[in-house]
């Protein structure tokens, strides 16, 4: 019992101070929303996923690279890959929302069937922060149900 206790210590004495006061920011997602648009209205992304990053340190942290992939019932949607500093604030949830990138799955009449109705998501990513005892991979993946279109009752 004693030698346990020592190991235990002396395991603990090697674990940086930095890793004690540190969490990794849990990454969820908010939602995902699909804005089909008349062909060439627009050449934003009609495919959009906000992610939730939960913060639960005492100090700012940073993102300098996101990275996702989005299916909707089983079919590859789109895909999200991008370096660039997104502040995630104090002790707190900030919500992210990224465009992404068409696969080529997703045909224009593959997403009119998508935007109505309730559809399985699967989102899976990456994101890299920044943070005081260095770079930070935080990997994420969910999976639920969502509704698409006018509900009931609108």
């Amino acid at each position: 019992m004693l030698a346990g206790l020592v190991l235990g210590v002396l395991a603990g004495a090697c674990t940086p101070l930095g890793l004690w006061i540190y969490e990794d920011p849990v990454v969820t997602v908010s939602h995902v929303t699909l804005q089909l648009r008349d062909p060439g209205s627009s050449t934003a992304s009609p495919v959009m996923v906000a992610l939730a990053v939960h913060n639960r340190n005492d100090y700012p942290l940073s993102t300098t690279r996101m990275e996702l992939s989005l299916r909707l019932d089983g079919i590859p949607i789109g895909r999200h890959k991008q370096d660039n500093r997104v502040p995630v604030a104090t002790d707190t949830v900030s919500t992210v929302a990224l465009p992404l990138k068409l696969e080529k799955q997703a045909t224009p009449s593959r997403l009119r069937m998508l935007d109505n109705g309730r559809h399985v998501f699967l989102v899976r990513g990456r994101a890299t922060f920044d943070t005081p005892i260095g770079t930070r991979k935080v990997h994420f993946a969910e999976q639920g149900e969502m509704i698409f279109g006018r509900r009931p009752g609108q």
